[in-house]
């Protein structure tokens, strides 16, 4: 169901969410850099682009999610302690974006769509703002944001406030630090797109197992880190 983005702007400002979330990873991080805009999945494969491949495509496009934008009220790295498994760069947003970028309305999700399978649409998404404002929880990883019927696009100029990048401390078997490769691109992209964007070091909390977790699966960091396919 959509709801009148000012509505839900003042629902997720009631529960305190400052700040909407973004992970993906670098090589389609860059996209969005030179975009200046998050895109849909569907939108980067209709512009011709390279991206890193989702085990969610294939539902997305079952459920016409393909073209629609995502975010979350949380930085699931931080609060879970592990790495975001859509990536690991995080764009961190004013969550003004909300309700001031004419998109006009918005859906959030009850639960990821992941877990939509034999879920009614009643199940699937808030259904009134005053739903919202009841049952929507700070930190619930299902409740996202969706910018939906926005042509895939979601300009963010003016409410992109940092980017957080993850360092699996690794190297590729040519000795290339995965953290300064990808720290380059994301550099040279926001160079390319006139963007003074700051890119932080993430600094992970007590008990984060993300090193861990890369390390032990290298090929899926290098795909996750690595700036080309």
């Amino acid at each position: 169901m959509d709801l009148p983005s000012k509505s839900v702007f003042d629902a997720l400002d009631a529960k305190n969410v400052t700040h909407v979330h973004h992970a993906n990873t670098v090589l389609t991080a860059c996209h969005f850099i030179r975009a200046k805009s998050l895109l849909s999945r569907g939108s980067i494969k209709n512009r011709g682009l390279e991206q890193t491949r989702q085990s969610s495509d294939g539902l997305d496009k079952r459920y016409s999610i393909w073209f629609d934008v995502f975010t979350d009220s949380v930085d699931i790295h931080d609060r879970a302690r592990r790495e975001n498994h859509y990536g690991p760069v995080l764009f961190v947003f004013d969550a003004a974006i909300i309700s001031e970028t004419y998109t006009g309305r918005i859906w959030v999700t009850k639960e990821n769509p992941t877990k939509w399978q034999g879920k009614s649409k009643e199940q699937r998404w808030f259904q009134s703002s005053e739903e919202l404002r009841n049952e929507f929880t700070y930190g619930t990883f299902d409740h996202m944001i969706v910018f939906r019927h926005c042509g895939g696009e979601l300009p963010f100029h003016g409410y992109l406030q940092k980017i957080i990048l993850d360092d699996p401390a690794m190297k590729t078997d040519k000795d290339v630090d995965l953290f300064s490769a990808a720290y380059g691109a994301l550099q040279l992209a926001l160079s390319d797109a006139g963007l003074d964007i700051p890119i932080e070091r993430r600094s992970c909390r007590r008990a984060c197992h993300c090193k861990r977790d890369y390390q032990t699966q290298p090929g899926i960091a290098y795909e996750r880190f690595m700036p080309e396919i």
